[in-house]
Parts: structure tokens; C-alpha cells; sequence
């Protein structure tokens, strides 16, 4: 595409030479005004929409089943870690361990019966005052019972911590944002009791063009605002980019973290988010230096009078200016204004020499 081009442009030059144009006698010099390409550190900024999430969501869950017996907690509430969101009747459940504490320490005198038994038979075996057989009896039910108290006080300590887990407690500090069981409702293993926020630290989700993935990393700084908050920009950080492209848009999720200690970001919220790319050096013109044709970008460069078309590569904006690469030197002259129908080798008069503007970098 570029000999093609290169092509064309000879031919327009012989066909403007040869109608006695540009370097013919008499031709007065186009007027150009012109600039110079600058290589300067940037830091691209790019504006992305997307929406306040919360740190972590739980739907808190009963862990074992039973009649709620109370509830502890409504809709919007704050509650912290650990707190009792819900109980569950315990009578049966208090009933149940108060019988097993006494098997087991009905078991318990048994072994210690036993263990004197068997710490006589074991004397009088020595002395042949008993058989062997009785030894081993009285040994047997001495390892039996054993096994016997580690069951019993197996089963205590199991129904003292479903005992436990019938008070369903808050996992971490948040806000309820749901509930769904009411007072009288059987509720078996599993079911959901709650959903809990944790809004103190809110996650912004945004969708990030992929061609900006080399210019942002994790852990870099962002400026966060909500529509429903004006006039009050939040700081936050990159946390994660998720390496996933959706196949449409060519997007990349990106995540950012901000801290909300006092609770006043709300998840859901329009969140805009504003991020500063890896600085590094670029090359750049004004957008006005560019001449657009058919997909080809060229800029024009002034050298002794005389311009000559570069053709050129277009990266990031900045402002009123714009990255391009090609065989432009720092600091080379270029047109932008009375760019529009030169040729190459075209003779110009340089009536003006404006200075750059600053690139964005915000």
C-alpha cells in the first residue's frame, strides 16, 4: 500500500513540474504555517464509566436446621462480625446435649471401675492367683469402655457446637441487604437466612480498551467520581485486571479499590473513573498536521523551502496533539495550515511558526 502511495505521489510531482507548477519561474511559494514535531514524556488519560460494587458479598447461610425462633437484624442494618443475626430453637437441641454429658459421665465411672479392675487382676496374675483368661477379660472391658467415653464425649461436643451454630452470627462487618426467612419459618441446612455487604472497601468494575493494556498496570492510581456524591472525586487504586477480552467490544475488566471507612458509597452507584497511563516518550505533532486519505495518514515536512510528504503511523491523542511514527525527525518542521493540496518538492513560504500546546496528561 505504501509503494502504491509513493507511486501516486511521483506521478502528481511530474504532472505538477511539467505544468510549470511549484519550482517553475514565476510560481509564487505557497504560504504554509508550521510547528515542530516534539518528543516529550506523556501519560495518557483515559475516562471510563462503570459501577461501585462491594468488597465481598455473603449470603449468610444456617449451618444447621431448626425453627427461627428470633431475628436480630432488618434490612439497610449495619451489623458487625460475629454479631447474632438469627436463633434458632435450641430446647431440643439443649436437651439433647444435657443427655449426653450425662452418658458420658456415666461411662466415665464405668472406665474408672474397670481401670481399678484390671489394675488388680493384673497384681493377682502375677502371683498365679488368677488365670490368664480373667486378666484378658477384665483387660477387654477396660479398652472397650475406652472407646466408649471417646464416643459419648464425641457426641457432647457435637451437639454443644450445633448448639452453637444455632445462633447464626454475622461472618464479617457489613450491612444487610436482604433477608429471607421470617420468625416461625423451619429453615433446613443450608438455607439463606441473610445477604451481608461489606462495603468498606468499594470495588469499581470498568471496562478497559485493550489497546490501553501496556499503559495501565496493577497498583496504579486512579480518580474516582460519582454522580450521586458531586464535587468530591475519590482516590483508589488499580487492584486487578482481569485477563479475559469480552469477544464484541474488546474490552478487558478492570478493577479499582477505594477505601469507604464511612460508609457513604453506595454499591451500584455511577462510578467515573479517570486513569493517568505508564509515562515514556513519544513523538508528537499537532492533530492539524495530519492529511487524511483512504485510511493513509501524511504529514508534511518544510526542509529548504521545499515540502515532502512522510507517511506516518497514528498512536494516543493528548490534547490538541497526537503520537505518530515515521521518518520524522525531533524537532522537523511541519505544515498545519496550508497542507491541504501540496506536492512534493512543492516550493512554501513559512508566514507563521507556532509553538506547541502541553499534551494532556491528567
Amino acid at each position: 500500500m505504501r509503494t502504491g502511495r509513493i507511486a501516486c505521489l511521483v506521478f502528481l510531482a511530474t504532472l505538477y513540474l511539467t505544468a510549470g507548477w511549484g519550482r517553475a519561474e514565476g510560481s509564487p511559494p505557497t504560504p504554509v504555517v508550521i510547528t515542530r514535531a516534539e518528543t516529550r514524556e506523556v501519560a495518557p488519560s483515559l475516562e471510563l464509566v462503570g459501577a461501585a460494587g462491594a468488597n465481598r458479598i455473603s449470603r449468610v447461610a444456617a449451618e444447621v436446621g431448626g425453627l427461627v425462633r428470633s431475628i436480630h437484624f432488618k434490612e439497610g442494618d449495619s451489623v458487625k462480625q460475629g454479631e447474632a443475626l438469627a436463633d434458632l430453637e435450641k430446647t431440643n437441641m439443649r436437651l439433647g446435649l444435657k443427655a449426653a454429658r450425662a452418658a458420658s459421665q456415666g461411662v466415665q465411672v464405668r472406665l474408672d471401675q474397670a481401670r481399678v479392675e484390671l489394675e488388680r487382676s493384673a497384681k493377682l496374675r502375677q502371683t498365679k492367683a488368677i488365670s490368664d483368661q480373667k486378666y484378658e477379660n477384665d483387660l477387654f472391658t477396660f479398652k472397650a469402655l475406652q472407646q466408649s467415653v471417646i464416643q459419648a464425649q464425641t457426641e457432647a461436643a457435637r451437639l454443644e457446637d450445633s448448639l452453637e451454630r444455632m445462633t447464626i452470627q454475622a461472618p464479617f462487618t457489613g450491612y444487610i441487604t436482604e433477608q429471607h426467612t421470617e420468625v416461625g419459618q423451619w429453615v433446613n441446612p443450608g438455607a439463606q437466612v441473610a445477604t451481608l455487604m461489606d462495603l468498606a472497601v468499594i470495588k469499581v468494575r470498568v471496562p478497559l480498551p485493550e489497546r490501553y493494556l501496556t499503559e495501565i498496570q496493577v497498583g496504579d492510581p486512579a480518580k474516582v467520581a460519582f454522580d450521586a456524591l458531586p464535587g468530591e472525586p475519590f482516590d483508589g487504586r488499580i487492584s486487578a485486571i482481569i485477563p479475559v477480552s469480552d469477544p464484541n467490544s474488546h474490552n478487558l475488566p478492570l478493577e479499582i479499590s477505594l477505601d469507604n471507612p464511612e460508609g457513604r458509597i453506595k454499591a451500584g452507584l455511577l462510578a467515573r473513573v479517570r486513569l493517568n497511563g505508564s509515562r515514556r516518550q513519544a513523538l508528537l505533532v499537532p492533530k492539524d498536521a495530519l492529511v487524511l486519505d483512504r485510511g493513509a495518514s501524511t504529514v508534511w515536512i518544510v526542509k529548504d523551502d521545499t515540502v515532502s510528504p512522510v507517511s506516518v503511523k497514528i498512536g494516543k491523542a493528548h490534547g490538541r496533539l497526537i503520537e505518530v511514527d515515521g521518518e520524522i525527525e525531533p524537532g522537523a518542521s511541519v505544515v498545519i495550515q496550508g497542507n491541504e493540496r501540496l506536492l512534493p518538492g512543492q516550493r512554501v513560504q513559512v508566514v507563521s511558526t507556532q509553538p506547541h500546546k502541553e499534551p494532556s496528561s491528567e
